[in-house]
């Protein structure tokens, strides 16, 4: 698996995000000073609206002090002008509650009262009941001395309107030059923000473009021209592609397939010249076989036309051994030279069949020298192997087993027999190595006897491979073939000098 430092996608991913972040980048810049800009405008236009506000104001009390010059005449009061001047300070009011529904900021907010308190001082002063009384009044006649005092209150009040006006058009005027001051800067910023990233932003990019073009490009071009080599039939081409990553472990993995490709291959010419060998083998076994059994048969009649024990009889016996011996040999090769077909399955008690083997075993004289320890299972068991095909595997194991052990002290030979789950098998990973069946019959063979070296033991289930002096190499292969015929396995595990144990695994039918 490529670390994820190397990975190709997280390398992409991370070029993707450094063009995406240098071209984003002057793009939030960009947008946000744009906002700054349009914020900046809004204020100023808003200022500018509060000043002309302000500016109506400042007018409104300018005319109201041009009607109070001639609102007040030597008989009292002019009755129209006091009517236009109520009509005035009635607008003043509805100015000002313009400007507070705008919303003012923390400075001005303190012309603005001082402004309302003005122009409501100077609402109570015109509104005051003796005053309005008199003035509207049929005779029109006000005393002088309230004339006097609300002729004069009246005139400040309205000075002080007009200088708070100006007051707060300057300060308004000073907002709009900042907010405008404000906006030419962020679009400024923008600006030179933008005519330095993007240039930088477009670089990034051409790098990440040729990043992609080394990382993807290249690795998939030496793979299409080492496929194209495959299928030219030059298995020697060897794919180079440097670092980590997807690409490299794919290379790795076809020069792998390349290696093992020239292997198999080599191995298919060898299994050919094994299978002509073998039917060679197997022609040869089928003419061999007819002229030892013919040998075989005068042999047997001479030896029982003899008379008594003799020289002769040995000879003739020992001529029968000979070709009972080549016969095996025949037998085995024409085993291993043609595919095992498998036998129909059996409902067989293992135990029984193990207690059958042992009985031939005793009667052959290769278990009075050892102790036999028995605990298989018994009972009937639906299994996918025939019975004769069991007792030959069972047969072929014990038999090795009790020859190794005849020269030992204190030999003894344990069987063991159960059921188990396919999961569970021992050692690990034969489960990947058999049929699919749910639970296996497994037999386990166990002497204590001189054991078998590593280089004896992986050679153990090949054709002719033996460490008898009088064997022939064939029995465990044929055992092997026909457990593996049957969905099974045989498994062998030694320890020199710690004795050696054989496991037969068989499937359950389901």
């Amino acid at each position: 698996m490529a670390s994820d430092r190397g990975s190709i996608s997280v390398r992409l991913a991370v070029g993707l995000a450094l063009a995406l972040g240098v071209l984003g980048a002057p793009l939030l810049i960009t947008l946000d000073r744009l906002a700054a800009v349009r914020r900046a405008t809004e204020q100023a236009a808003s200022y500018v609206q509060l000043r002309h506000q302000v500016v109506l104001m400042s007018k409104t009390g300018e005319d109201m002090l041009a009607i109070h010059s001639g609102l007040w005449t030597p008989e009292g009061v002019d009755r129209s002008k006091w009517d236009e001047f109520r009509l005035h300070t009635q607008s003043l009011e509805h100015l000002l509650d313009s400007m507070w529904a705008r919303g003012i900021e923390k400075h001005e907010i303190t012309y603005l009262n001082e402004l309302s308190s003005s122009a409501e001082a100077l609402h109570d002063l015109i509104s005051e009941p003796t005053l309005r009384a008199r003035i509207e009044a049929p005779e029109g006649e006000v005393p002088p001395e309230l004339l006097a005092r609300t002729r004069t209150r009246s005139r400040e009040l309205l000075e002080r309107i007009v200088e708070l006006c100006e007051y707060l058009a300057s300060s308004f005027d000073i907002r709009t030059v900042h907010a405008a001051a404000q906006a030419g800067e962020a679009w400024t910023v923008s600006v030179a923000t933008s005519r330095i990233v993007f240039p930088f932003a477009l670089l990034v990019s051409f790098l990440v473009i040729y990043y992609v073009h080394r990382s993807i490009t290249r690795p998939v071009s030496a793979l299409v021209q080492g496929t194209k080599a495959l299928t030219r039939g030059d298995l020697t081409e060897h794919i180079d592609v440097t670092g980590y990553g997807e690409f490299s472990e794919l290379a790795d993995s076809f020069n792998q397939m390349a290696r093992a490709l020239v292997t198999n291959q080599k191995q298919l010419v060898e299994a050919e010249k094994l299978a002509v060998v073998g039917r060679l083998a197997a022609g040869m076994a089928h003419e061999i076989n007819n002229p030892i059994t013919v040998i075989m048969g005068y042999t047997k009649m001479l030896e029982n036309g003899l008379q008594g024990d003799g020289p002769a009889r040995e000879q003739l016996r020992s001529i029968a051994q000979e070709a009972q011996q080549c016969k095996s040999i025949i037998s085995g090769l024409l085993d291993l030279s043609r595919p095992l077909e498998r036998t129909p399955g059996e409902v067989i008690n293992p135990n029984k069949v193990v207690a059958e083997v042992l009985n031939m075993a005793q009667a052959m004289q290769l278990t009075e020298r050892v102790r036999i320890e028995k605990a298989v299972i018994d009972r009937p068991l639906p299994l996918t192997i025939g019975r004769s095909r069991l007792r030959q595997i069972i047969l072929n194991i014990i038999r090795n087993a009790l020859e190794v052990l005849q020269d030992g002290r204190d030999a003894c030979l344990r069987l063991e027999g159960y059921v188990r789950p396919r999961d569970k098998l021992e050692p690990a990973g034969l489960a990947e190595r058999v049929s699919a069946s749910k639970s296996f019959l497994v037999l386990v063979f166990t002497d204590n006897g001189p054991g078998m070296p590593p280089e004896h033991l992986k050679h153990l289930f090949e054709p002719f491979f033996t460490t008898k002096p009088d064997g022939i190499g064939l029995g465990l292969a044929i055992c092997h073939n026909i457990a593996a015929a049957h969905g099974g396995f045989i498994d062998a595990q030694s320890v020199r000098g710690s004795g050696t144990t054989f496991t037969v695994g068989l499937p359950l039918a389901e």
